[in-house]
């Protein structure tokens, strides 16, 4: 259905956005005096940031190759069995730390991060420590080898010694390692050293629990110095430890640090009185994090009282919470579903590290074990929930966005006889948001508006209106299809010497995104000839013509794909020209040069042996954070795409919600809206994402 032409569109011009993305002090050295964690009482002076810029120059462009980390994991053990020395105390230490370490960033994300949609860390930042959290785990592991052969009674003394040699390792720490980092920490903030080494710690101004083990390599060996008395000291006095005490002490000492750098607030008298021997004792994330806030100040471990003997103590107070609109409030629902293993993988709660970026690709998998698996952990997820609750976001400072999936898999989109099951899950998640938050506007995501499932949405809204409960509720169901036909179209026209084409190949012409920008091209460009790969013809006009040939798309220029086919297709439509040519300047015996995919989710065909061929992904839009404050938050998290960037289908529903659209966006696509929606999208800051060619 068209939006109607009297409705008045009654929205604000966009705000001129008074913050970037902010945590990474690699973005920019003064994103950290926009951070919106910071009140105009706390928030650090340009003096207190002078040196921030020195800092990124040298670490900014650090880029770790992970490619080995497995082999450099396992490199223990083979030196352990060489030397022979055990490895159980190595190996189980170390995997202790990694699950308690991750473990640790998944409950912070559910707990804490996943719906602030004012504390966004960048891409960057995220990709950087993802590469080095593990690097200071892998260091102890080595760092142990040498100690087992020179004091193995350091670690395989009586078991009965586990108790007291505890007590011994925690005074140590208190009277030994808490003086000791202080001193360090100080040296650390050396201008020469901070250029060499704790700059890059410095890096993330906003944290995550596990930027605390994020240090420069050579940092590490630092740290073992300052640490490693803890449990030494003891058994230089008494020759006795063991280690399951030095592998406790150092579990815990990492969750006690991985809880400096966690973005909460926790301000109990009992910390924060200054009659409180506590406020001395034990420090509070707001305490850490006002060291990553001012640099100079709060230099003390866990125990702030080295700071106020030394006057570097500092009050700091975070303050972003305290600003995010009720957690009831809920705007918009984007109703997505699981996209396979990849997704699994991709998803924040799992890891957040790979949140952002191309899905990963099982070449080796095929598809219908992939699949399977999928079909039997959903299978699994639905005997305890119906639906799983994404992050939250903002839209335009005023508005709370939400993606919501519901536990359906790529078989329950294959399988016929399980379309109706879908469709049902999709109205009973309509209902239970709007009993729980009023909310009125839902968006369908990929195959949940599938034309063979629901008629492209147009069967759940068939389905509310033949609810009793909901039918007068104002329940608006969007596809978000007409943004997608309008991204598609300004896509292909903004090409170079697009005007002078004569004709281009479309795969998935006949369906409603496709058929829609056909036809619009046909009205612009009237010149264009269309050929179209379906055996149904359902676009009538003298520019069009059909063909079942899928190696005919070799003889144009531009081809568009709209429709997942099997890879095998094209390898076998492309066989006989792979390889005609091997050098971009020679002539080929095939025309193409450019396909262009709006395919979800996008999968890169095989091209080997075609130089002269690109394949690009199109359809992606990108916000702009630094001018606009149309979408804040977590709205580009686990969909395969780069940080800032957004589906047209996800967008356009964003913009309905934002200009209080009355209508339903389901079955066809309305030409006469794209031009409407674009101009909304730019309006808001959104633009396609520029093409690489």
């Amino acid at each position: 259905m068209c939006m109607p032409t009297s409705k008045k569109a009654s929205v604000v011009a966009p705000k001129l956005a008074t913050v970037s993305s902010v945590g990474d002090a690699s973005s920019s050295s003064t994103a950290i005096l926009a951070n919106n964690a910071y009140d105009s009482n706390t928030r650090p002076t340009k003096d207190d940031t002078k040196h921030f810029k020195a800092v990124t120059s040298t670490h900014s462009d650090h880029v770790r190759n992970t490619n080995y980390d497995l082999y450099w994991f396992l490199g223990p053990a083979l030196i352990c069995h060489l030397l022979g020395t055990p490895i159980h105390a190595i190996y189980a230490i170390g995997i202790a730390r990694i699950i308690s370490t991750r473990l640790t960033i998944t409950m912070h994300y559910l707990l804490v991060d996943k719906d602030n949609y004012l504390n966004k860390l960048p891409q960057k930042q995220l990709e950087r420590e993802g590469n080095d959290y593990l690097v200071g785990t892998m260091v102890h592991m080595y760092a142990q080898i040498p100690l087992q052969l020179l004091f193995p009674a350091m670690f395989f003394s009586d078991a009965s010694v586990i108790g007291v040699s505890a007590y011994r390792a925690f005074w140590a720490h208190v009277l030994l390692v808490e003086p000791l980092y202080y001193a360090a920490h100080r040296w650390l903030h050396i201008p020469e050293n901070m250029k060499a080494m704790h700059g890059f710690h410095h890096l993330s101004i906003s944290t995550l629990p596990s930027t605390s083990l994020v240090q420069n390599f050579h940092e590490h060996f630092v740290y073992i110095a300052t640490f490693g008395p803890a449990f030494l000291a003891p058994f230089l006095m008494f020759w006795e430890m063991h280690w399951t005490v030095i592998g406790a002490y150092l579990v815990l000492f990492d969750l006690i640090n991985a809880y400096g750098h966690m973005n909460i607030k926790y301000r109990h008298p009992i910390f924060t009185s200054k009659y409180s021997p506590f406020q001395y004792l034990f420090y509070t994330p707001e305490f850490h994090l006002g060291h990553h806030a001012f640099f100079r100040a709060n230099y003390a471990l866990f125990m702030p009282m080295w700071d106020h003997m030394f006057g570097t103590w500092r009050p700091y107070t975070k303050t972003d919470n305290e600003r995010l609109l009720p957690i009831k409030q809920q705007d918009f629902v984007f109703i997505g579903h699981n996209a396979g293993l990849a997704h699994f993988i991709t998803c924040p709660e799992w890891d957040i590290y790979a949140a952002y970026g191309p899905f990963r690709t099982f070449k080796y998998l095929p598809y219908q074990v992939e699949f399977l698996f999928c079909n039997m952990v959903g299978f699994f997820c639905r005997v305890f929930m119906s639906a799983y609750t994404c992050s939250r976001y903002m839209i335009n400072d005023e508005l709370i966005g939400r993606v919501i999936c519901i536990c359906r898999t790529p078989i329950d989109y294959i399988n016929p006889k399980r379309y109706s099951l879908v469709n049902k899950d999709i109205v009973k998640l309509i209902k239970t948001q709007y009993e729980t938050h009023g909310t009125q506007c839902f968006g369908l995501g990929n195959l949940n508006k599938m034309k063979q499932v629901n008629d492209g949405g147009k069967l759940i809204s068939d389905m509310i209106e033949a609810d009793s409960f909901l039918r007068d509720k104002g329940i608006k169901v969007w596809t978000g299809d007409t943004m997608t036909a309008a991204s598609v179209y300004h896509q292909l026209i903004d090409l170079p010497d697009f005007d002078s084409l004569e004709s281009i190949y479309f795969v998935g012409a006949n369906g409603k995104i496709g058929n829609a920008v056909c036809k619009h091209l046909l009205t612009t460009k009237p010149n264009l000839k269309i050929k179209i790969y379906s055996l149904s013809h359902t676009l009538d006009h003298p520019n069009v013509t059909y063909t079942s040939d899928l190696a005919d798309l070799l003889n144009h220029k531009v081809v568009v794909l709209g429709k997942q086919l099997s890879l095998r297709k094209y390898a076998k439509a492309l066989a006989p020209a792979r390889g005609a040519s091997t050098k971009k300047s020679q002539l080929t015996p095939y025309k193409c040069r450019l396909i262009l995919d709006y395919t979800v989710p996008y999968t890169p065909i095989d091209l080997k042996g075609f130089h002269n061929i690109e394949h690009h992904q199109i359809a992606v839009l990108e916000t702009s954070p630094n001018t606009s404050n149309f979408l804040k938050g977590h709205f580009d998290i686990g969909f395969g795409l780069e940080q800032h960037q957004i589906y047209p289908c996800h967008a356009g529903c964003i913009l309905n919600t934002l200009y209080q659209r009355e209508t339903n966006e389901v079955g066809e696509i309305c030409v006469n809206d794209m031009m409407t929606m674009w101009k909304r999208g730019m309006e808001q800051g959104l633009r396609n994402r520029p093409l690489k060619l």
